[in-house]
């Protein structure tokens, strides 16, 4: 019997050039050595972790909100065509002037201003259209930045407010023969700044709110009760001294208030800057509880 012959010794290898190192678990594609001299792979409009910048953000939201606020059509036609039937349907009588003395245009300017809070309702309605089309969950994922969020969602509703106040504006001056003693730029102000006023408050309504229908309650109770007692209506000294008071913490109230400076009054600056830096500061307010109280985890019902 022979015994098993050992196993023969392996061949000599020559040594080979040493493998580099790879990348970690978990790293990104080009994190090691040299990465620095490496090409961005960024996309245009995206920040250095990948997300989309700041200014894509709101573009992205503003767009999709714009052909939306487009197509509904009644928006647009509320904004325009109700505030128009009641300015030529009720007159000069409402401002209790008559057209010898721009009763007319001021009552006209005054229910476009009560109507400009209308976007009250539409800025609310265009948070809770992603409740509406099912996409909050989309937003509950990516979790865009807050701040490009909530503006990108109330441009367009802000840009047609101030299409509606540009209208009926040009229909008072133009139209009506309203005296101007000031000049356009205290116009634009107190007309952004209003406008500012509507879209934030309208934010605060959709966090504070689990339901359209409460919402949109709410929004057409402060539209009729703020251009009532803020003097959009009837000119501040015709109305009760208890609406006068409350009228005070309106945005009408510093609106028409500025407005009358700028049109029938001396023109000068002074209440323009004043009904400016209230209502900018009150819009500042409520878009900082806005960004404090958005949460794209909470559901809401569109019924």
């Amino acid at each position: 019997m022979t015994r098993p012959s050992a196993p023969p010794p392996p061949a000599p290898t020559r040594p080979g050039p040493a493998a580099a190192p790879g990348p970690e678990l978990g790293a990104w594609p080009g994190a090691g050595p040299g990465a620095e001299a490496a090409p961005s792979a960024r996309r245009p409009g995206e920040d250095r972790s990948g997300r989309p910048g700041f200014a894509s953000t709101v573009a992205a939201y503003a767009r999709s909100d714009s052909l939306i606020l487009w197509r509904l059509r009644t928006p647009i036609a509320f904004m325009l065509a109700v505030p128009a039937l009641l300015a030529f349907t009720l007159g000069p009588a409402v401002s209790g002037s008559s057209p010898a003395d721009g009763g007319r245009g001021r009552s006209l300017i005054g229910i476009a201003v009560m109507f400009s809070f209308i976007t009250v309702n539409y800025a609310g309605l265009a948070l809770f259209r992603e409740f509406n089309n099912n996409t909050w969950i989309r937003q509950a994922v990516c979790r865009p930045a807050a701040s490009a969020y909530l503006l990108g969602k109330l441009l367009p509703t802000a840009l047609a407010g101030l299409i509606q106040l540009t209208i009926f504006g040009a229909i008072a001056f133009l139209g009506y023969r309203t005296p101007l003693h000031g000049n356009v730029v205290q116009l634009c102000l107190v007309a952004a700044a209003l406008v500012a006023v509507g879209c934030a408050l309208g934010g605060v309504l959709h966090c504070l709110t689990n339901t359209t229908t409460v919402f949109q309650s709410l929004a057409y109770v402060i539209l009729i009760a703020t251009g009532c007692v803020g003097g959009a209506l009837v000119p501040p000294d015709r109305l009760p001294r208890a609406s006068r008071l409350v009228g005070v913490v309106t945005p009408q109230h510093w609106a028409m208030t500025a407005l009358d400076a700028a049109t029938t009054g001396s023109g000068a600056w002074g209440p323009t800057l004043e009904a400016v830096g209230v209502m900018g500061a009150t819009a500042a307010l409520l878009t900082a509880v806005t960004l404090r109280m958005l949460n794209f985890g909470t559901e809401k019902s569109t019924l």
